[in-house]
């Protein structure tokens, strides 16, 4: 069996209700050389079933593994793209959808250049009414401005946009399994640190699938997850020291604000973790003593 320039791997947890769609905004592109790898993490319904009738309907190789208990979607990344045989790994959520010409322009990029990550824009539509809600992609300044760029949040790359040259995964070491949240931004850094070559195509050929309340259920995990990215890079020399130590004391700042009501005794280790980055921080402190008397308070009663 020959081997294909690229290897679509989804990561499917529940993933019944949008998976068909997913699939057949593969099956409609107009680059062809691809296989698919679907990888279920320790779920139980239709996905095996959507996988095989998908598979019946086209000639490129399917794959469909699983985890036997949830691993969490950085490890089922990594299960599908050891699975993979393609010189590139193309990433691709179970809920998003690509245009036709996803993979042409992407795969167009990779034969011209040197390039290890290639991305396309992303237009953020709502689930159930298909509304769209604005567009990730970075502008001309965030391009020019790499790496600081996407060190500060600028340059955005929704992974489902992304295709990733396999010895790159292999050499940083893929994606970390302890991250449950902004796993994909942390593994951009992580690749940037490594000297990789970024490219966007400039076109918007991803649609990211956004569901209601989801980020405000996890805003905390979510914003403690940014603060650690902050921190991992911290010693990243490529980039200012005031801006690397600003940006982790207000990643931290802003957890430790998220957590202070519910849990006042994370607060006040989120705050003092700020004030490491920033000692001269006046409003840090406030939150500090703030969140000292809010556990005093618990205690108390």
């Amino acid at each position: 069996m020959n081997r294909p320039l690229v290897s679509i791997c989804i990561p499917a947890f529940r993933a019944e209700r949008y998976l068909p769609e997913t699939l057949n905004s593969v099956r409609l592109q107009a680059f062809a050389d691809w296989e698919l790898i679907v990888t279920e993490d320790g779920s139980e319904d239709r996905t095996q079933g959507i996988v095989a009738a998908f598979a019946a309907t086209v000639p490129q190789h399917v794959v469909y593994q699983r985890h036997d208990v949830n691993k969490g979607l950085p490890a089922t990344r990594n299960t599908g793209i050891s699975a993979a045989r393609g010189e590139w790994i193309a990433l691709l959520d179970s809920d998003d959808l690509w245009s036709c010409d996803h993979l042409s322009s992407a795969t167009g990029l990779a034969r011209a250049g040197r390039s290890d990550i290639i991305h396309g824009g992303s237009v953020l539509f709502e689930s159930e009414t298909g509304e769209r809600l604005g567009v990730r992609a970075p502008s001309p300044r965030a391009v020019a401005d790499f790496p600081r760029s996407l060190f500060c949040g600028d340059y955005v790359i929704q992974p489902s946009s992304a295709l990733i040259r396999r010895r790159l995964w292999e050499r940083v070491g893929g994606f970390d399994p302890s991250f449950r949240y902004v796993e994909d931004r942390e593994m951009w850094l992580r690749c940037a640190r490594a000297k990789a070559v970024f490219a966007y195509t400039g076109l918007e050929t991803c649609f990211y699938r956004k569901h209601g309340g989801a980020l405000t259920k996890h805003a905390a995990a979510m914003a403690v997850a940014s603060a650690e990215v902050y921190e991992r890079n911290s010693d990243w020399e490529a980039l200012p020291r005031s801006l690397r130590r600003r940006s982790a004391a207000a990643a931290w700042r802003s957890a430790g604000r998220i957590v202070m009501r519910q849990d006042p005794l994370s607060a006040r280790r989120f705050f003092a973790r700020a004030l490491r980055h920033q000692l001269v921080a006046p409003t840090t402190l406030a939150y500090l003593l703030a969140a000292a008397a809010f556990s005093f308070g618990r205690r108390e009663t």
